[in-house]
């Protein structure tokens, strides 16, 4: 009897304990838009029109043919962090250069407040997630309602930045190593005396495509490099029914979602006579809805290659940015009194880049870095051939607010 009843009680707590861990699923769940206030969507669509002004002017200012691979978006969140501490004309001269001139300190504190979280829980089959930090040597008395409204907006770390070069530079790397996932593991080589504070985003996405390409059907392919030269890498390669393809006389678009379709990457291919600079010239935010949502239902024969990339800009930032007419934030005129009142100016601006795509999805990671330093006072029937194989541009985005996450340039393999 004691034995009959034994038996009874395990079975019933172990009835119990399944009941309390349910069995996880990677199934995606249905996708919901992210809505987005008047002030917000604004706003973001803002923030796409930096996206295209940075990757023009890298691509200006980078060699003939570079491959590029940058998040503007991470460094619109550094430099919004950095320009909360900001006041007057070095506050309206960041936010001008990266398109939040329009909008109050609130309202772009208030859109990453409500964006971030947003973002890292459309897709529970994606990972993207989103670290800001800010470090600041003891020596310097940090303002407490500057570090309440990044914490509270930028969901930011605040930590000591050490006395010690080598110790900084060592406790940066591993913080951007660790929220990278290890994709990227340094973006700082030493960290001088005069740096008070340092600044950082990091961004990290892996997605699977929403339906795997087979890779039994990856086959090798020429590719055409910018200078005309032709490579041969593997080529993944599938159909898609009921695909969605811009096509114009300058460009071919289509758009591949991962998960429960939240995220996607469009690929734009210029046709043949158009390069892609041509292509970036009138690419602008207005330019980039036309990718998203015109064209025309194809069953599309969607072909592209696998491939890696990794990017850093270091100086690079900072002369756009100026270009930008971000002068002041540089120099010893600059005014980051909401956030101390010791004088300083940003000295450094460093973003690093990296991507991996293959038949199974994407793994992408990006990390900015600012350091601040003292200062002396058609119909569905129809069949589409969609091909990468020559010079394109590259697009993550988050469908519903249309946010693109990193971009990129792939002019040769």
């Amino acid at each position: 009897m004691i034995l009959n009843t034994l038996v009874i009680m395990a079975a019933t707590l172990l009835s119990l304990s399944c009941e309390k861990e349910p069995e996880k699923t990677n199934q995606p769940k249905e996708r919901a838009d992210i809505v987005l206030t008047k002030v917000q969507q604004q706003i973001s669509y803002n923030a796409n029109a930096f996206t295209f002004e940075f990757l023009k002017a890298a691509c200006n200012k980078e060699q003939a043919g570079k491959n590029i691979f940058v998040s503007p978006f991470s460094i619109q969140m550094a430099l919004s962090m950095a320009a909360a501490g900001a006041v007057g004309d070095t506050q309206g001269e960041m936010y001008s250069a990266i398109g939040f001139n329009d909008f109050s300190s609130a309202e772009v504190g208030g859109f990453y407040r409500y964006l971030i979280p947003a973002l890292q829980d459309v897709d529970n089959t994606t990972t993207f997630e989103i670290a800001n930090s800010f470090w600041s040597k003891p020596i310097i008395v940090v303002k407490d309602d500057y570090t309440n409204d990044i914490k509270e907006n930028f969901f930011a770390e605040v930590r000591d930045l050490p006395d010690n070069g080598q110790q900084a530079v060592a406790e940066i790397n591993g913080w951007c190593k660790e929220r990278t996932h290890g994709m990227i593991d340094r973006i700082v080589d030493q960290i001088d005396d005069d740096i008070m504070v340092s600044l950082l985003n990091a961004i990290y996405f892996k997605g699977s495509w929403s339906e795997p390409f087979d890779k039994s059907l990856s086959k090798d392919d020429k590719f055409t490099n910018w200078d005309g030269s032709t490579v041969k890498k593997t080529f993944m390669n599938r159909t898609f029914n009921n695909a969605r393809v811009y096509s114009d006389e300058y460009v071919e678009a289509m758009s591949i979602p991962y998960g429960n379709e939240a995220f996607a990457m469009t690929i734009v291919v210029p046709r043949s006579g158009t390069t892609v600079e041509k292509v970036l010239e009138g690419l602008d935010r207005d330019r980039w809805l036309n990718f998203l949502y015109d064209g025309y239902l194809y069953d599309a024969v969607f072909s592209m290659p696998r491939f890696e990339q990794e990017y850093a800009a270091d100086k690079l930032c900072i002369e756009i940015l100026q270009d930008m007419g971000m002068q002041l934030a540089f120099s010893g005129s600059a005014d980051f009194s909401a956030m101390s009142d010791t004088p300083m100016c940003i000295d450094e601006v460093r973003h690093k880049a990296k991507i991996k795509v293959d038949e199974e999805g994407t793994e992408a990671a990006a990390v900015t870095y600012i350091g601040m330093r003292l200062t002396a006072i058609a119909p569905a029937s129809e069949v589409f051939y969609f091909k990468a194989d020559r010079p394109f541009l590259y697009f993550i985005s988050e469908k519903s607010t249309g946010a693109i996450l990193f971009a990129g340039i792939k002019q040769s393999l």
